[in-house]
């Protein structure tokens, strides 16, 4: 781990830069002061709306929100394309994904002050690792590989040993079948996230080229502890591409994001067994540019959900939530602030979400009301290369 020196200044270009900004941090809510990483993607990100960034990213930054909302970056952590990070329930561990060729997972601990101290590095068993989840005991660490090249696309059943540190794969599960429907996108399977029911009993694996949901029933007590449950798959119309997903807090729902239909689809679910109970577009435009479904996120107090929208559009929709029946209304979207918004995370009061917008190298803060679930642009944004993913943690005492 090594700490900022001469180029903090270069990478924030939050710190009241003008009197409108000054006025705009002044009005912000205060919140307890936090800590948040950022993951991302290292080196120099290619593509036509790519904005080539001033300092092309490092790994892992570990960042201070201070009570005022002003962002300070405190240390890093070098890694190669760290995309994806996963906490554990005691906030000591971090895992990362590094999305390369040779999909690599590491553990870290948790320092005091933010920083990161490698434990170990354990190959994936897949190709561009997109995202990973902990089981609720903390035993597995399952692990989305993305790229089918050589039957390498499929989830990865890593355990996790007591002192933090990952052992090899136990369980692997190919995606090798695609749905052929968009072509270049879907010749393959393409396993995109997995995601624990709130119980911890079940795991969801999203394979966006296939257009479907493995569900798999978790028990710890067998040799293989996760089982294919082929009957409750979900099936998605060909060319949706499943991409992420998020239950409700008392697990009654299931929200998922469609990547190429741009769709956010609301379930009910019952000891694996789902039923489709509503689909909304993310999107009234019909061009295949302005449809790109991305991460979501239910506000901490479960009154709304976030949906991103990439493409051309580059926008955060937000739905309220009707907490009875799990369905969604009242729609708004809201620019992102940036290029590429891939992933976004509330703090800990619910009164800020920071968006990370991965083409435009930037993470921006936006100010939500918690009645309304409107989002305000604070003018606070910091520049970091090519971010990818935003986790808070609790630092130790």
């Amino acid at each position: 781990m090594k700490k900022y020196l001469g180029i903090t200044a270069a990478l924030i270009f939050n710190q009241a830069a003008s009197a409108d900004e000054a006025r705009l941090l002044n009005q912000q809510p205060v919140v307890a002061e936090q800590t948040f990483l950022v993951g991302s993607w290292t080196g120099e990100a290619q593509g036509p709306r790519v904005q080539k960034a001033f300092y092309p990213s490092q790994g892992i930054y570990t960042v201070k929100l201070s009570a005022d909302g002003s962002m300070m970056p405190i240390a890093v952590t070098p890694a190669q394309s760290p995309s994806w990070l996963t906490v554990d329930a005691a906030h000591q561990r971090v895992y990362i994904v590094s999305e390369v060729d040779e999909g690599k997972v590491s553990a870290y601990h948790l320092e005091r002050n933010g920083e990161l101290t490698l434990l170990n590095t354990v190959d994936s068993s897949g190709m561009h690792p997109t995202h990973s989840a902990l089981s609720r005991d903390g035993r597995y660490l399952l692990v989305a590989n993305y790229s089918a090249t050589d039957g390498r696309s499929g989830v990865s059943a890593i355990p996790v040993q007591s002192n933090g540190h990952l052992g090899k794969t136990q369980q692997f599960f190919p995606y090798n079948q695609g749905s052929n429907k968009v072509a270049g996108r879907q010749s393959s399977g393409h396993a995109h996230s997995v995601t624990f029911s709130i119980d911890g009993h079940y795991l969801l694996a999203a394979d966006l080229g296939a257009d479907k949901i493995h569900v798999y029933q978790y028990d710890p007590k067998r040799k293989d502890p996760f089982t294919l449950l082929a009957d409750d798959t979900i099936n998605f119309p060909a060319g949706d591409g499943p991409r992420h997903s998020t239950f409700s807090a008392d697990g009654k729902f299931l929200y998922v994001t469609t990547e190429m239909s741009a769709q956010v689809k609301v379930f009910s679910f019952t000891q694996g067994k789902t039923e489709l109970l509503q689909a909304e577009k993310l999107t009234d435009s019909t061009k295949d540019n302005d449809k790109s479904g991305a991460g979501l996120a239910l506000s901490p107090d479960g009154d709304f959900l976030y949906v991103g929208n990439r493409g051309d559009k580059n926008q955060i929709v937000t739905f309220k939530v009707d907490k009875a029946t799990g369905k969604l209304s009242q729609s708004k979207a809201y620019s992102a602030g940036g290029i590429e918004p891939r992933d976004f995370s509330f703090d800990a009061s619910g009164r800020y979400l920071f968006v990370a917008n991965v083409y435009s190298n930037n993470v921006v803060e936006f100010a939500r009301d918690l009645k309304t679930g409107e989002l305000s642009p604070t003018g606070v944004t910091l520049q970091i290369g090519t971010p990818t993913h935003i986790r808070f943690v609790t630092l130790g005492k």
